[in-house]
């Protein structure tokens, strides 16, 4: 087959990209670094999160069980926990929280947005699952950064394909994007009015990770993050990376008392499923 044969994803091609990298790159902080220390900027101890899809290895909600108190949600049938200890890894969907209202003190979430059928429904929910003054943070990528755009116009059998060489990982961790609040005006504007306020709002740029297997792209790619880079170019980078927050008016915590808290003696044994 062409993808993956003689003309794309040579070991050597990649070899060449990942000098490419060092030369133009090394030492530089970029998407999961980032991403990693705002959590923390506003995250202190003992406080509890909620890592909304969090994947089925948990890497955020594990790394950051030192800090919080870290529970895990995600569609996945099988989560990388026993759930004997923290990090807990609960199977449920975001537009319908299993938890009660007020009940944590933060939520992350990297890489959900743009798969999400109806964001202001999920907003909505973060929002009900904060305590009043509880703090959102969300890395996502944004629409017009080029990587979106091709994806966004190729048939998703080829894009798994594509994603799945490019990166080396399954074709089952590679899921159709909708890019459905995934511009920094659509994305402020829905969380506005899912009962949010902004603290940070912005976009970041990436080395070039989709062409790491091509030379002449990757160098490509480079010119494009040192145009984007640019502060008029501003919207065109390669994610959004925000912080809002819930108000801390004391009669928002009472909103909603739905009842649907999943207890710390439920999440032993296997991933529940909710319904």
């Amino acid at each position: 087959e062409w993808v993956g044969g003689k003309f794309m994803f040579k070991p050597r091609d990649r070899q060449k990209c990942a000098e490419l990298f060092e030369r133009y790159y090394a030492g530089r902080k970029f998407h999961d670094a980032l991403y990693r220390d705002l959590i923390r900027k506003y995250l202190s101890p003992g406080q509890r999160l909620l890592d909304a899809g969090c994947g089925r290895y948990l890497k955020f909600s594990k790394e950051l069980s030192d800090t919080a108190k870290v529970t895990g949600i995600d569609l996945e049938s099988t989560l990388e926990t026993d759930n004997q200890c923290r990090p807990f890894g609960v199977r449920g969907d975001l537009s319908h929280l299993p938890f009660p209202s007020g009940h944590f003190d933060m939520v992350i979430s990297r890489s959900v947005v743009e798969h999400l059928e109806d964001p202001p429904q999920v907003f909505r929910e973060f929002c009900r699952v904060l305590k009043p003054g509880g703090i959102l943070v969300i890395i996502t990528p944004n629409k017009y950064d080029y990587v979106s755009v091709i994806a966004a116009f190729t048939p998703y059998r080829l894009h798994r394909a594509l994603v799945s060489r490019i990166f080396q990982v399954s074709e089952d961790d590679v899921f159709p994007t909708l890019y459905r609040a995934n511009t920094l005006s659509s994305i402020q504007r829905v969380l506005s009015s899912s009962g949010f306020v902004t603290r940070e709002l912005g976009t970041i740029n990436h080395y070039p990770a989709y062409l790491m297997f091509s030379p002449l792209l990757f160098r490509l790619g480079v010119l494009y993050e040192r145009i984007t880079s640019l502060e008029p170019f501003r919207s065109l980078r390669g994610s959004i990376l925000c912080v809002f927050e819930k108000p801390g008016d004391a009669a928002a915590s009472g909103e909603s008392s739905r009842k649907t808290a999943v207890r710390a003696s439920d999440l032993n044994g296997a991933p529940i499923e909710v319904s």
